[in-house]
């Protein structure tokens, strides 16, 4: 089905994983129907994609407590505004990505907001609570609020399914642009001339807290490991908003040659490295499928690490442990998270690199199994969320 004059669509994302999966979700309704204007708040990659954002993307990515509690009132505002403006422009469809706190808030705001107004419209939400990690309480909150719940991860619909909710799984867009990226014969390489042994990944995250805690440990890492090992290339990958932020701490340590680059305009890198050590986040996933052996970390705030302890199952907190349900990845959280225990990390895989990059092999090939990469074809989240977004709009009783 589709549509048949110019519509509205409301999209928003607050991360940048969830840019990426929200220009995903625009390219897919494009193939579908091309009159269409897209509104709402997302990053680069949805503005390549068309999207007018009204805000800033940074405003809206926030993770920690403390950080919350700060910006609480703020992003009660950007709520308030959002529905407002759902309201006078009438979209045909409301979308949301992840940000699931700020997400679920402007749900329910506008099912109140419909009451008392003429016009509604189906709400739908891509990345529900990741309840696999963080304990089945916080789906209560999430029952019938949206129209429709759409999971990144296979083993989700039947983890969803045992707390009698839907939740449908149309593909993963992560892996997509890992699989397009193997496939493809136009891939620009900066690393070619380089081993890539030498070339070490350290990843901070792409909030300023995250970057705040970990981006340190990292340069106490290359200041203490230099001399251990010899033409070790030290690559920061970080996400075009960060870039200018890590840039300039990283030019204070004149006499440690450090290589700032943005990921985005650098993906080959993950196919040119052979090790990192990576914030926790989709990313991981990344790394993973291609191949490079990694270690997770995280370090924020004493209140947010003291309540994760609380809430967070640390065996699936990281998504390829999560996937592959084995402790494959290590994770350092928190005091843990220091450049004595990253160094021992590197150590441990320089001296075992054989066995290292075969386990490796065998984690990417089964994820990708698993997700129903290597025997469907039916599996594009790209299309699939495209054809869905299309038919809940021409479907939908209003």
């Amino acid at each position: 089905m589709k549509l048949n004059k110019i519509n509205k669509i409301f999209i928003l994302a607050g991360e940048t994983s969830g840019d990426y999966i929200g220009s995903c979700i625009m390219r897919g309704i494009k193939q579908n129907n091309n009159n269409i204007k897209f509104l709402g708040v997302g990053g680069s990659f949805m503005e390549n994609e068309g999207l007018s954002s009204l805000y800033n993307i940074k405003e809206f990515n926030v993770i920690g407590f403390l950080n919350t509690v700060v910006k609480l009132k703020k992003l009660r505002n950007y709520v308030n505004e959002i529905v407002k403006f759902i309201i006078k422009e009438e979209p045909k469809i409301v979308i949301t990505i992840d940000t699931k706190g700020f997400s679920l808030a402007l749900a329910k705001s506008l099912k109140i907001a419909f009451k008392n107004s003429n016009y509604k419209c189906p709400l739908i939400h891509f990345v529900p609570p990741t309840i696999w990690a963080y304990g089945k309480s916080r789906l209560k909150k999430w029952k019938n609020i949206h129209d429709e719940l759409i999971c990144l991860y296979k083993i989700e619909e039947d983890i969803f399914k045992k707390y009698d909710t839907n939740c449908m799984y149309l593909g993963n867009p992560i892996i997509e642009k890992f699989l397009d990226f193997e496939q493809s014969k136009k891939i620009k390489n900066n690393y070619n001339n380089r081993s890539k042994k030498n070339n070490i990944l350290l990843l901070p995250g792409s909030r300023n807290s995250e970057i705040k805690y970990i981006l340190p440990e990292f340069i106490k890492l290359i200041k203490n490991t230099n001399n251990k090992f010899k033409n070790v290339n030290w690559i920061i990958p970080i996400t075009k908003s960060q870039y200018s932020n890590v840039l300039s701490k990283v030019n204070k340590i004149k006499s440690n040659p450090i290589e700032v680059i943005i990921l985005e305009d650098n993906y080959e890198i993950l196919k040119n490295s052979s090790f990192a050590i990576a914030c926790s986040g989709t990313v991981t996933l990344e790394l993973v499928l291609f191949k490079i052996p990694i270690v997770a970390v995280y370090k924020t705030d004493f209140v947010s690490a003291l309540i994760g302890r609380m809430l967070v199952n640390f065996k699936n907190v990281i998504l390829p442990n999560f996937l592959l349900k084995k402790n494959a990845v290590p994770f350092l959280f928190q005091e843990k998270c220091n450049y004595i225990q990253m160094q021992k990390a590197l150590i441990n895989f320089m001296n075992n690199i054989e066995i290292q990059n075969k386990l490796y092999e065998n984690y990417s090939k089964n994820i990708l199994k698993d997700m129903g990469y290597l025997n469907s074809k039916s599996t594009n989240f790209t299309i699939n969320s495209g054809k869905m977004v299309i038919n809940l709009i021409n479907n939908y009783k209003r």
